[in-house]
């Protein structure tokens, strides 16, 4: 089935014949079927029009394909004069489109939509479900119906750039494995999506193209023996048509892959079936250009009888032609040598046979008028033979001179009218004769003079000349043997066959010259011309920097200018060779067209460095997809990175993390880094830790056996020992606990000790020292229950400055201070922005460095008792708490959120952009800058760019600055405040407590560049 465009090309061509073709069938039969799928839908389109349902009309004609596009090529301008010829040739008529309904939808898309419409919302909807290809799908609908709609013209392209992404990662992906089919499905896919420009710069693309084509070729090879066995079958059901359409799909197969018959077997057999559809096609031809001559010749002779019926009016030469035109049409019918039916035979032969009667009787009157007139004109002439012999000798003298002067022979008119002059006075009395003899006398004298002119002219001529080179320049040169061409035209007859014979002589000369000139002027533009195409091919290529394009392009042009002016020579001999003048065009379009697109990208560039925000600079990079050149690549990955001044702030300030740029620019924790409030989860591990049994309260006692040889050992105890005197008997009371290497669990036990006689004697076991703990004492000094009120309703203290109390101490056992931290740790991470854990860096490497300590092992509060506990962990905890003495955490986070607030409040302004050459492109404002912060390619990180220029003259700031590592396109910001004051007073901060001002590592890049 043909195109449609191809299909309307043959109904116009059908149109001016009697008869139709197959093709014009088949034609037909396409143009039917379309036109009744556009009218159905149509009719959908006009019921959901009728109920102000313009939306899901809309949807309608989007379908593919588009409804008013398709209506277009359909209204080819003679669709009355088509449907009639169907009608009369009796091929398959197609339905007339509603033109009420096309013109409706028409005004519909000419409406445009407003921000609002359903379009938008589906399209946001689609976008958030990530249905890329429904997006796009409406987007570009959108544009249809409000093509300025700028945004939706960037979604399109950021669409377009996605699809075009993921096919070649997927197209990536399947070259790793051994699917061919899908490489070259994605192969294609991409083919279809990208422009040749773009095509060419992916390598990716050309590995899978070449799978694609190897694999597509092995298919067509093993697929044509398979189309010459149903070619040969439908050649033995008589289906020549279908054979003619396969040989072209065959022929489509070979020349795409570069194919050729397999064997002589296959090449023969193909060779049978293109005679065999040759021969078919044209004996279908000949059968119906023989039915359109037969046609035409009915046609023809239907007027005949009708002319000879009337009778009036009808001429002989009428007649003449009428019968001229029988017998070339019988011949022209005769020669098919095909049978013609009898009745239609009968009524020609009728009609030839009337019309050489007619033309019979018309001769034989026209012979006897002739006859007439010929006697007249006899009677005439004898009445003139009366005339006087002399007037007729005048008569004859003045036809002679008249005979010189026609045929220009100057010699024998001067010596006729000088023996007239002398010889017959009295003829000369004849007026007419007197007449011509002046008028012949002034003829000769004129020719005399330009003889003389001619004569002149050749000499001056033939004097610049010698041999066949002459010093002259070529345009005087034909000017003057233009004139001397025109001299030698005006003379004629005898003056003129010497002229003549030097004039050709001078213009072969002529032609010689020009011809060496013309080839001295050929050779050197042709060694020119092939330099600077030579200069094209190596410098005009979009994988070049446009600057460097632009300089060669006005190289380029300097040197094409020359040769083009060749191109208008003066001289039409020196026209250069059409293959010169074909190179000097396409040369000539060739820079015009890298000079469109190099004006193009300049404006772009200038509408991005003109940019004063990041919207504009976002919007100005969009128009940087268009752009040819490899330089604008970039574009399409800085489009993708999240380019907000927030994430650039979240970089700079907080290692990118945007959750705590926002919680400093909300101030959640306040300058007392605390909360107002606790949460009921908060006060439980406050609470928790009050009245861990375990950690508060606990004593340490000595116990000294009497009444063995056993060393005194420790023992630990919930509260003081009771101690009661009885006598000689002392008795210590209390829930004990004797640490055992073998339990890893702490179990206090209510028992007694008993000491009895006096002293020096003494027996059984006593408590001899006993005092609190050094990590109850610690639980005391930490006073973790001042953390809130009494209430347990506000926060009075930070968990920062409970943390230095923890890290600080030196009496608590090292595992329970860990544990502390550890719950602490679980507090803070409920709320940890409003504690201010995200100021304070010192105590978020801290916590990590305890949990890497532990590992994976949790601790116990009871732990610090737990003999196997103790030996594991102390040695490690000593070590991880040792370094810890001199943590301020609590002054470390004010001075940081200082510094932060600060600089977050300062904001950030947009400065330029980093050039594809990573240069910086600044805006007026970041001329100004003293330090500029661009984003690197080592992951996005933040750089900073010291401005040398910043306050100087307009001369220095003209100087470009190179950072080698930007990444390109990306935006360039700067803080408007003096971040070494601000850094200074950051360490001052630090220093006056004794701390390390060093920043540790991932710290914010603001605060850690020098």
């Amino acid at each position: 089935m043909k195109p449609l465009p191809q299909a309307i090309e043959a109904m116009r061509a059908a149109l001016k014949e009697e008869v139709p073709s197959s093709s014009v069938e088949e034609a037909a039969a396409l143009y039917a079927q379309l036109c009744t799928d556009v009218e159905r839908r149509l009719d959908r389109m006009a019921t959901m029009l009728e109920k102000g349902s313009d939306y899901q009309a809309l949807q309608v004609a989007e379908e593919d394909p588009p409804l008013l596009d398709l209506a277009a090529s359909l209204s080819f301008g003679e669709e009355k004069n088509w449907q009639n010829y169907c009608e009369s040739h009796g091929l398959r008529v197609a339905p007339r489109l509603n033109a009420r309904t096309v013109e409706d939808l028409e005004n519909l898309y000419a409406r445009g939509i407003s921000a609002n419409h359903p379009l938008y919302k589906d399209f946001r909807a689609a976008v958030l479900s990530r249905d890329d290809e429904k997006s796009l799908r409406i987007v570009k609908t959108i544009l249809k119906l409000n093509p300025d709609d700028e945004n939706a013209r960037k979604e399109l392209l950021r669409l377009e750039n996605k699809g075009l992404q993921e096919k070649i990662d997927l197209l990536r992906e399947a070259l790793k494995t051994d699917d061919e089919e899908r490489i070259a499905t994605l192969a294609e896919n991409i083919k279809a999506a990208a422009s040749p420009a773009k095509l060419e710069r992916l390598d990716v693309f050309h590995q899978g193209d070449e799978i694609r084509r190897a694999l597509r070729r092995r298919q067509a090879l093993a697929h044509i023996p398979g189309m010459v066995a149903s070619m040969q079958k439908m050649k033995a059901e008589g289906q020549w048509r279908q054979v003619g359409q396969m040989l072209v799909a065959l022929d489509g197969v070979f020349k795409e892959h570069g194919l050729t018959p397999a064997d002589g077997a296959q090449r023969a057999a193909i060779d049978e079936l293109t005679s065999y559809h040759q021969k078919e096609k044209a004996t279908d031809e000949k059968q119906r250009s023989f039915d359109r001559a037969l046609k035409s010749f009915l046609v023809f002779v239907d007027d005949v009888e009708t002319r000879l019926l009337t009778g009036s009016g009808v001429t002989f030469e009428e007649v003449a032609e009428k019968d001229e035109n029988f017998i070339k049409r019988w011949k022209e019918l005769e020669s098919y040598q095909l049978p013609v039916a009898t009745e239609s035979l009968n009524r020609i032969r009728a009609a030839g046979q009337e019309l050489r009667a007619r033309l019979e009787r018309m001769q034989r009157t026209k012979r006897v008028l002739n006859v007439a007139l010929a006697t007249g004109a006899l009677a005439m002439l004898c009445a003139v033979s009366a005339v006087g012999l002399h007037a007729w000798k005048a008569w004859t003298l003045t036809q002679e001179l008249a005979s010189y002067q026609a045929k220009e022979n100057t010699g024998a008119a001067e010596d006729l009218i000088k023996k007239l002059r002398s010889g017959e006075p009295l003829l000369l009395r004849w007026p007419y004769l007197q007449a011509k003899i002046e008028e012949v006398n002034s003829w000769t004298a004129k020719s005399r003079g330009i003889d003389k002119q001619a004569e002149d002219a050749l000499l001056a001529l033939e004097s610049t000349f010698t041999g066949d080179t002459t010093t002259m320049a070529p345009v005087k040169l034909v000017k003057q043997m233009d004139d001397a061409e025109a001299l030698v035209k005006q003379l004629g007859g005898d003056l003129a066959a010497e002229p003549k014979n030097r004039l050709k002589a001078l213009k072969t000369k002529t032609d010689l010259h020009l011809a060496m000139v013309l080839k001295n002027v050929t050779t050197s533009t042709d060694a020119t011309l092939g330099k600077v195409e030579q200069q094209g091919k190596d410098e005009l290529s979009h994988e070049k920097p446009a600057a460097k394009v632009a300089a060669s392009i006005t190289a380029m042009d300097a040197q094409l200018k020359p040769l083009e002016a060749l191109l208008k020579p003066e001289v039409p001999a020196l026209a250069l060779p059409a293959d010169l003048e074909a190179r000097i065009r396409a040369l000539r379009k060739q820079l015009t067209s890298f000079q469109e697109e190099v004006t193009a990208f300049a404006a772009i560039r200038a509408d991005t460095a003109r940019a004063l925000t990041l919207e504009d600079y976002r919007k100005a990079l969009g128009k940087w997809q268009a752009v040819k050149f490899a330089e604008a690549t970039p574009s399409i990955k800085a489009l993708d990175m999240p380019m907000s001044e927030k994430a650039f702030q979240a970089a700079l300030f907080t290692d990118g993390d945007q959750d705590v740029l926002q919680a400093i620019l909300d101030d959640k924790s306040g300058r007392y880094m605390a909360p107002d409030t606790l949460l009921e989860s908060e006060l439980k591990v406050i609470l928790g830790l009050l009245h861990d049994e375990n950690l508060n309260n606990i004593f340490e006692n000595k116990l000294t056996y009497y009444s063995s040889s056993k060393a005194p050992s420790t023992v630990y105890s919930r509260g003081k020992p009771e101690e009661k005197v009885i006598g000689a008997s002392t008795r210590w009371t209390a829930k004990f606990y004797e640490p055992d290497p073998s339990q890893s669990t702490v179990l206090f036990i209510s028992k007694s000790y008993t000491r009895v006689g006096s002293p020096g004697e003494y027996q059984g076991d006593a408590v001899t020292t006993l005092r609190l703990s050094p990590t109850s004492e610690f639980m005391n000094q930490l006073d973790i229950g001042r953390v809130t009120d009494e209430k347990g309703e506000r926060v009075l203290k930070s968990l920062l400055e409970v943390f230095e109390k923890v890290v600080r101490d030196k009496t608590g056992s090292p595992i329970a201070r860990a544990y502390i931290m550890l719950r602490l740790e679980d507090m803070m991470r409920l709320r940890p922005r409003e504690w201010g854990l995200h100021y304070c860096t010192t105590l978020q490497q801290d916590l990590r460095s305890l949990h890497q300590a532990l590992g994976v092992t949790g601790l116990r509060s009871e732990d610090w008792l737990v003999s196997a506990a103790r030996e594991k962990w102390l040695s490690p905890l000593t070590t991880f708490f040792a370094p810890l003495q001199s943590r301020a955490y609590l002054r470390e986070a004010v001075a940081r959120r200082n510094y932060l607030r600060a600089a977050t409040t300062a904001g950030l302004k947009f400065a330029g952009y980093v050039e594809t050459d990573q240069t910086l492109s600044l805006n007026k404002a970041g001329r100004n800058g003293g330090e500029l912060w661009v984003l690197g390619r080592d992951k996005g990180k933040p750089l900073l760019v010291a401005n040398p220029a910043a306050g100087n003259s307009a001369a220095d700031k003209s100087k470009p600055i190179q950072v080698p590592g930007a990444e390109p396109l990306s935006p360039v910001f700067f803080v408007p405040m003096d971040r070494q004051a601000l850094v200074q007073q950051y360490k001052d901060a630090l220093s006056a407590n004794g701390m390390d001002s060093t920043p540790p590592p991932g710290d914010s890049l603001f605060l850690t560049h020098p």
